[in-house]
């Protein structure tokens, strides 16, 4: 391994650098092979270190510069920052360093005239076998750094792709809510990613029905969004004779269509179908392992029970449906799971404890004399879920469909 080489940088002016420095320098050198000196002036000591300069100082050199009174501040600073610059260990020996030693780091140096040979070799012998290590994670930063810029391009272009997913999973799944004369019908959509694993749909059928469908996929981010598309492109209102399908058969047709399309994946979803008429508010719906709906009113509450198993599990499998009206003080509240899971309990509470608490300042909203009662009961739901401990960093998609009539 070739001997590291000292560069002795020395002002115009200065005179018997070896009789006072070098000579006892190399004679007090901590090992038996001194280093190679090398003398060069300060202003070609700046210029080599100059970032236009192809560098000449090696991993494991050093410099000892002996700088007179004389010499320029400037000219110091320029030789202080090329050393830093390129890494390279120094000691800066003046008559009076006080003033310098504020700017000393990162193995520069500055000491006296006066400073004792014997200390100035243990110093540069020291810096000198410290470099290698130096050089080594300086490389090692620089590939570091190198990937982290690859990793930031990375992740700005999953964060663009996931905007255009979003984008698209909304204009393919979340069409605008129909305005149907006599219905207030209202969407509350907060999803926990860009892409979100629930799923809402509201159409004018014609007729003066609308036909709503509610699901949640199977886990979170892409695959559950993907598992949306198929939903919804699977959804058919009517038949091929143009008869409007009945709940549970449009869920028939769906569960067989993710049976298809899902073999061996374990994908499956939950869902709850349902067909409205907007003169009489007849409903009649379907559900496939969807949380119930809930008929709430301004003095109570009934759930509306659906049985059905999930879908894309049984091929065979059949819906129940269930007719009701939903009379002038009432409203129909859908929802997906993500809503409970948004409200914690301690161990001790009944679950039932804690929905009825929600549903309770949600049945107040119903006494409200303005405004639509769907809007109302939305907006209060939507200031429980942000006044909920954690709601900035929520475990799962929320949403909620609620319908009721128009005021």
């Amino acid at each position: 391994m070739p001997q590291p080489t000292l560069h002795v940088v020395t002002s115009d002016s200065v005179r018997q650098v070896w009789p006072r420095w070098l000579t006892p320098l190399k004679a007090a050198w901590p090992t038996g092979s001194p280093p190679v000196l090398r003398e060069v002036s300060v202003d070609l000591m700046v210029n080599e270190l100059s970032p236009e300069t192809p560098q000449p100082v090696r991993g494991d050199d050093a410099v000892l510069a002996v700088l007179s009174r004389d010499e320029p501040a400037s000219r110091i600073d320029r030789l202080t920052e090329g050393l830093l610059e390129h890494q390279v260990p120094g000691v800066l020996l003046m008559e009076d360093p006080t003033d310098w030693r504020l700017l000393q780091r990162q193995g520069v140096i500055f000491e006296s005239w006066n400073a004792d040979p014997r200390t100035l070799a243990g110093m540069l012998y020291a810096l000198c076998e410290r470099q290698q290590a130096v050089r080594l994670l300086g490389r090692e930063v620089q590939l570091a750094m190198r990937c982290q810029g690859g990793i930031r391009h990375e992740m700005d272009r999953l964060h663009e792709e996931l905007h255009l997913a979003a984008s698209i999973q909304r204009e393919f799944t979340s069409s605008p809510v129909p305005h149907l004369p006599g219905l207030d019908i209202n969407v509350l959509f907060r999803p926990v990613n860009f892409v979100s694993g629930d799923v809402y749909n509201v159409r004018d059928i014609g007729d003066g029905k609308a036909a709503f469908l509610l699901a949640d996929a199977v886990g979170h981010g892409v695959p559950a969004a993907l598992l949306t598309m198929v939903l919804t492109s699977g959804l058919a209102t009517r038949g091929d004779n143009g008869r409007i399908l009945p709940p549970a058969e449009v869920l028939r047709t769906l569960n067989a269509r993710m049976c298809d399309m899902c073999v061996g994946s374990g994908r499956f979803a939950t869902a709850v179908y349902g067909v409205i008429d907007a003169h009489s508010r007849r409903v009649t719906l379907a559900g496939a392992g969807h949380p119930m709906p809930i008929l709430i009113g301004a003095g109570d509450s009934r759930e509306i029970e659906t049985r059905g198993p999930l879908l894309g599990v049984f091929e065979a499998a059949e819906f129940d449906q269930a007719e009701f009206f939903i009379d002038d003080h009432e409203s129909l509240l859908l929802y997906t799971d993500g809503l409970e899971a948004a409200f914690p309990s301690t161990a001790s509470q009944d679950p039932k404890e804690k929905r009825g608490r929600w549903l309770s300042d949600m049945a107040k909203a119903l006494k409200g004399d303005s405004g639509n009662p769907g809007s109302r009961m939305l907006a209060e739901l939507q200031l429980m879920l942000d006044s909920q401990a954690g709601s900035l960093h929520q475990g799962d998609d929320v949403t909620a469909v609620c319908i009721a009539k128009a005021a």
